[in-house]
């Protein structure tokens, strides 16, 4: 038998393994330079240990966070020789979200007992705060009709959102969760981020009253002031999120989108870096819709950019799934296998699928939390939880791609609820499950990334303040030590007084760019935005009837529309990480220099995301009429008798076929592409080249301006520093008593980092 160690730290990104008592490597399954998450090399593992030890038995013991165990565990389930292997250590590891918790209990610590006033500002306070409690978001995105609004409604347990057959979502919700309240407010903010209404006690007619006036067909005021977003806060009740504030946002998928700010909106979620879920609903009984593909496309790129953790962010809901009747030969395993093959067209692999009855759960829901119902809810709908309970073919739970980890939670709920039937038949339909892989993605990814940013807020801010301390420890009892520190004070005050240092970084400064490295990802962008429509291009062509040249190009339209809206998203992305990656640089460089001379002054650098503005919109309607030529062709035929009674040879001749001529409207589709659509998608691209080009250059300016102004900032508090540090060392009363509290300072700075330093080595 082939003992195993395996030890992997992913909030310090490190993997130990011992082999039958012998350290061992294994970079080709792991990575070399950077160690990749677990989750995208458990699979790997198994198959290198079988390759290098060839042992027909294996025993591995696990040391890590129960995340990762679970990766482990999973990945042995699915191997071909799961037999060969032993998985142990489940009762040793730790969960991220415990780990949060002792960070927090540290920091309230450090907040009680510094004996630095630095680490007790609002600054530090907001920062920690920032960096450990940030919201969580999940984008609820689905095509019309799908039953979107239905199901975020019974994850709510309340009819909150419109649920209609028709374009409804004029402005984006974004859910809050607030644990504990019992009723909902909002706040609704304009398409220019300010605030133009507020509600203390938000309902669906508030909602369809703001969605109305969010319509920008109907909306006559200023264009600025039309609502845009509706901040809504209450307690979102299905999901466990105590550790981070969930935040659904009920999106329009982009061909359900009356503006094309919310088409920007969608594309720019698969785009972020800090990887939201995304819960793709679609409606079991209309699978493979048109409005689907653009979007679908895009959801398989970002499903493949980022490993394990980018294919689980995203959910694929199958709404309306008690539609089916096994009598008829209906049966959901069925529908399941055809939406799988209909993601794999796009290109989109091993899809986690839940099927769910979002409407049966809403009515359960609000059901149990004594809210109102329709007569039809009441009467026609409610009843029907029974058959959630009885018939099995309901039990949608089943059916879930949930871990081993939320089906072993899941069957626990079902245990208890079998004395409540509206429980149960709530776990039955499906929603229990789809809130359980939720709750289980923060904690996997959300949670420990959160550990490791809370640490990391403080941490190297300590690290500096003891790097200080041990300075001054050094002068205790050492005359050498003390003239030295006074040379070193000299000589600061000499470079401060000739700022040439500070001249450098300055020049360096006024001389940044953005705008070249930017134009190249523009370009590359825009090349594969012309790629990508080259197919849809090549089928305008032909001069073909006017309706059938219209819905050539309003097929045209929908693709364009859509792929637009993509580019637009990926050009505020892309400026959006430029000025950041380019900021942090001089950030470095300056912070180097502030702690060369004085320790550590540190200071923090955010950034407003990127505003382009209003592109030009790519339109080619009503290009049709000018293109337009009559042609007199052949619309018919039909027969005519030659025969005549009163000429008797022509009694034996059989009819003759005559053609029907008419005038008919025709369309030259190559000349309307050439003349009209190519030159507007090469204008659009232009404008929004240009358009990318002075963000950046705004960009610059406002970056420039900033750091500028926290420099001169930053030397006056250096310069204080130094003054402080000179007097200090000048008066040897000052100087012992400064020894004695730094002795105390070391101390605390030893404990607190042993503290730090526990938390993140498991």
């Amino acid at each position: 038998m082939t003992k195993v160690n395996l030890s992997y730290n992913p909030f310090l990104s490190e993997v130990a393994l011992e082999v039958n008592g012998a350290k061992a490597n294994m970079p080709q399954v792991w990575g070399e330079k950077k160690i990749d998450e677990l989750g995208n090399w458990a699979s790997d593992f198994y198959d290198e240990l079988e390759r290098k030890y060839n042992d027909s038995e294996y025993e591995i013991n696990f040391k890590g966070i129960m995340r990762d165990y679970e990766f482990l565990e999973d990945a042995l389930k699915a191997h071909k020789n799961s037999s060969s292997f032993s998985l142990t250590g489940k009762e040793n590891c730790v969960y991220a979200k415990d780990q949060l918790e002792k960070l927090k209990t540290i920091f309230a610590e450090i907040q009680a007992t510094s004996p630095y006033e630095q680490l007790k500002n609002d600054e530090i306070k907001n920062h920690f705060l920032m960096a450990t409690s940030n919201d969580f978001e999940i984008a609820v995105v689905a095509t019309m009709s799908s039953g979107k609004s239905t199901l975020i409604n019974a994850m709510l347990g309340r009819e909150l959102l419109p649920a209609r057959n028709e374009a409804t979502t004029a402005t984006i919700a974004k859910i809050y969760d607030e644990d504990g309240m019992t009723n909902f407010t909002a706040e609704v903010r304009s398409v220019g981020g300010k605030i133009i209404q507020t509600f203390d006690n938000f309902t669906l007619a508030d909602m369809d009253a703001v969605n109305t006036a969010g319509n920008s067909d109907k909306y006559d005021g200023d264009p600025n002031d039309r609502p845009s977003t509706i901040e809504i806060h209450g307690d979102i009740v299905g999901i466990d999120s105590s550790n981070m504030r969930l935040v659904l946002s009920d999106t329009p998928g982009p061909n359900n989108s009356r503006t094309q700010e919310h088409k920007e909106h969608t594309y720019s979620l698969l785009l972020k870096e800090y990887k939201p879920m995304i819960l793709y609903v679609l409606n079991a009984t209309q699978i493979a819709t048109n409005d689907d593909n653009a979007l679908l496309k895009s959801v398989a790129e970002a499903m493949k950019a980022g490993g394990r953790q980018s294919n689980e962010r995203f959910m694929f809901i199958l709404n309306k799934a008690d539609a089916f009747d096994p009598e008829k030969g209906e049966k959901l395993e069925n529908v399941i296998k055809t939406v799988k093959e209909y993601l794999a067209k796009h290109d989109i692999f091993e899809p986690r699928i839940f099927p769910v009855s979002a409407l049966m759960a809403k009515v359960i829901r609000q059901y149990i939390n004594k809210d109102t119902l329709t007569e039809t809810e009441e009467d026609a709908i409610l009843p029907q939880h029974t058959s959630f309970i009885k018939r099995e073919y309901r039990h949608f739970e089943k059916y879930a791609s949930l871990s081993n980890y939320c089906k072993n939670l899941q069957d626990e709920m079902l245990e208890k609820a079998k004395d409540n039937p509206y429980e149960e038949a709530l776990i039955h339909t499906g929603i229990v499950s789809i809130e359980l892989a939720i709750a289980e993605y923060i904690s996997k990814y959300a949670l420990p990334k959160k550990v490791n940013e809370g640490v990391a807020s403080f941490k190297e801010k300590i690290d500096n303040l003891g790097v200080e301390a041990d300075e001054m420890e050094k002068l205790k009892g050492n005359q050498e030590a003390i003239e030295e520190r006074i040379k070193n004070i000299e000589m600061i005050k000499s470079a401060l007084a000739n700022s040439d240092k500070a001249k450098k970084i300055k020049s360096e400064i006024a001389n940044v760019s953005l705008q070249e490295s930017l134009m190249k990802s523009v370009d590359r962008i825009s090349l594969c935005f012309f790629s990508n429509l080259k197919g849809e291009l090549s089928k305008l062509t032909g001069n073909v009837l006017t309706e059938a040249a219209e819905a050539k190009i309003d097929r045209f339209n929908m693709i364009l529309d859509n792929a637009s809206s993509e580019l637009k998203a990926q050009v505020s992305s892309l400026l959006e990480t430029g000025i950041k990656e380019e900021a942090e640089k001089y950030v470095q460089e300056y912070q180097k220099y502030i702690e060369s001379l004085v320790g550590d002054v540190s200071f923090e650098m955010s950034f407003a995301s990127a505003v382009l503005g209003d592109l030009s919109e790519i339109s080619t309607n009503d290009i049709i009429s000018n293109y337009k030529y009559e042609s007199r062709e052949v619309v018919g035929s039909h027969y005519e008798s030659q025969r005549e009674w009163y000429k008797p040879w022509t009694w034996f001749r059989s009819d003759k076929l005559v053609h029907d001529f008419d005038y008919v409207d025709r369309v030259d589709l190559e000349t309307i592409k050439n003349n009209e659509i190519i030159p507007n998608i090469e204008e659009f691209v232009s404008n929004n080249r240009a358009l990318a080009l002075k963000e950046a250059l705004r960009q610059e300016m406002e970056f420039k301006q900033f750091f500028l102004d926290e420099f001169d900032k930053l030397e006056s508090k250096i310069k204080e520093k130094v003054k402080e540090q000179d007097e200090i060392m000048k008066d040897k009363k000052k100087f012992e008593d400064e020894l004695a509290e730094n002795e105390k300072k070391l101390a605390w700075i030893s404990e607190i980092k042993n503290k730090l330093e526990n938390i993140l080595s498991i």
